[in-house]
């Protein structure tokens, strides 16, 4: 896990301290190990204040990475090079089959570290024949896991971002010059609105202009699995895969899960615990909250060592800064399910875990959310499935982005093997019909909870009902309640830029606005501020 940043300077040449700037303001997602790439040299160092007087240097293409050591050192960190020296890479995320591809190298490469980064350079390597966007096109499509990454041949950055969308990209054009970086707030300058590269998307810059064009997307699969005890037991064999892939090459000592007590977060953690992993669990909640009374009875009845946080209003009131700085966003829906995640990772942070498992996605997957009863009531299977997998292909903008950012405050990676390309193509081969029974089935996820019982999941737990994140911690109270204290007449113009940039599966299901125009003000002004006071030197003008 990392991040990456950098710039193209179009038919021309600045400064490279503008990549200074930006991995200071992301250096809690890669605090051990930096380098940069600066027209062909290349610089590493231990510590970001080391390059300082190379950055001082003006280039017409700049590249920089920082790393999260979570898979062994490697004497040799990014950008890495191409054999022929021809081409520079940077890369975020994780490649889950990079010992496969290596196989798939014909030529002779001198391969300096064990890092799967380093194996999809050696593969652009054999396939670059001038055009490095038709190389890139033609690897991505064999990379199984999660990666933003950019490559350089000296003339063009090609950037592309992977099909499910766990690891952020964005980037803006400040005239002649394209910056790009993980996060936002490496790009604020209080004008120009950093845009997303979509998952599955490419970006190219020349010295022509820059050009986003289609990458690798995820294909829809037919329905091809309509028996229920065939699709439980194929379910089963693709989740312990998923899981096990996650765990390869890890160096921590301990693994951390973010925790409800729902059936997702509880499977993720068994499969933990029957691979022989050392893995604490985080949950968040008032006192009372739902999440929190589960979430200890369950840990007792599975031996799962639990760790919580009993959030308080004074509590949510000190931290609501963070949390907007870092999901780098606003709405209210989305402020509100960050707290609880955030506040997990916090705590798992200062116990100095760096790797966290997630249940998320499994709702998408298999009919969750109580709102795919009226899809089904009001439209059939047919468009049941398809809004499952339109749920799944967009949860990137309202679910991944955020979780990412949300545990990477903390220097902590993020997996998700529900997320896992193959399991998603499996269980969306699954008939709705074995995901949910009819209109009135009020738990769903039918497989996935027949699955969890096979795997050790007591049926009480497999087939227990919970809430929202925001619900079940308790938090949209506090919210509300903080809000009425601060916020006296409403400005309904920032209501709306509110309501305009929050999101969810509940503004795409439900009839009415999500929320208290208070807490919207509220929540709107404070990211206003935080904004400005990221405005960067190299941008200000």
């Amino acid at each position: 896990m990392s991040t990456i940043c950098g710039h193209f300077v179009q038919n021309g040449t600045i400064k490279s301290t503008d990549l200074y700037d930006m991995l200071k303001k992301m250096e809690h997602r890669g605090p051990d190990t930096h380098g940069v790439y600066l027209d062909g040299k290349i610089d590493r160092v231990n510590h970001i204040e080391e390059l300082k007087e190379n950055l001082a240097s003006e280039t017409h293409i700049a590249l920089s990475h920082s790393r999260l050591e979570i898979m062994g050192k490697q004497k040799i960190t990014q950008p890495y090079i191409s054999c022929n020296g021809k081409i520079a890479l940077i890369h975020n995320g994780e490649i889950f089959n990079y010992q496969e591809l290596r196989t798939l190298l014909y030529k002779k490469h001198e391969i300096k570290t064990g890092s799967d980064s380093e194996v999809i350079v050696h593969l652009l390597g054999e396939v670059y024949q001038g055009d490095l966007l038709d190389a890139v096109k033609k690897i991505i499509g064999l990379l199984d896991g999660t990666y933003s990454l950019a490559v350089t041949d000296g003339n063009s950055v090609v950037i592309a971002r992977d099909p499910i969308g766990k690891r952020p990209l964005y980037y803006i054009r400040n005239q002649e010059i394209t910056y790009f970086a993980s996060e936002k707030k490496a790009l604020w300058n209080g004008k120009d609105t950093p845009q997303r590269l979509n998952p599955g998307d490419i970006l190219t810059i020349d010295n022509s202009g820059v050009e986003v064009c289609e990458g690798f997307h995820l294909q829809f699969p037919q329905i091809d699995i309509v028996d229920f005890r065939e699709a439980v037991e194929i379910y089963k064999n693709v989740l312990i895969k998923a899981v096990k892939k996650r765990l390869m090459g890890l160096i921590v000592s301990r693994i951390g899960v973010i925790f409800s007590g729902g059936i997702d977060s509880v499977l993720v953690s068994k499969l933990l615990q029957r691979e022989g992993k050392n893995s604490i669990c985080y949950c968040t909640g008032t006192e009372e909250s739902g999440d929190i009374v589960a979430a200890r009875s369950v840990a007792e009845d599975l031996g799962l060592e639990l760790k919580t946080t009993i959030i308080t209003e004074d509590m949510v009131e000190d931290i609501l800064p963070e949390i907007i700085q870092n999901v780098e966003e606003s709405g209210l829906l989305q402020v509100e399910v960050a707290i609880p995640m955030y506040l997990a990772a916090k705590l798992a942070g200062e116990d100095d875990i760096k790797v966290m498992f997630t249940g998320q996605a499994a709702d998408e997957l298999f009919a969750g959310y109580p709102w795919y009863k009226d899809v089904l009531r009001d439209f059939g299977y047919v468009r049941l499935h398809e809004k499952l997998w339109e749920d799944l292909i967009l949860s990137y903008t309202d679910t991944l982005e955020r979780e990412d950012k949300l545990t990477m405050a903390h220097s902590i990676e993020l997996r998700a093997p529900y997320l896992d390309k193959h399991l998603i193509q499996t269980v969306m081969r699954m008939s709705p019909r074995l995901k949910i029974q009819d209109k009135n089935d009020n738990l769903r996820k039918t497989v996935h909870r027949q699955a969890a019982v096979e795997l050790g999941i007591p049926p009480y737990i497999a087939f227990r009902t919970k809430n929202p994140a925001q619900s079940g911690s308790g938090i949209h109270e506090i919210i509300e309640n903080i809000a009425k204290r601060h916020i006296g007449g409403i400005d309904y113009n920032l209501v709306h830029v509110n309501i305009n940039s929050d999101k969810g599966s509940i503004y795409r299901y439900g009839n009415n606005v999500y929320g208290d125009d208070a807490a919207r003000i509220y929540v709107q002004r404070m990211e206003e501020d935080i904004q400005k006071k990221y405005i960067p030197p190299f941008l200000a003008g």
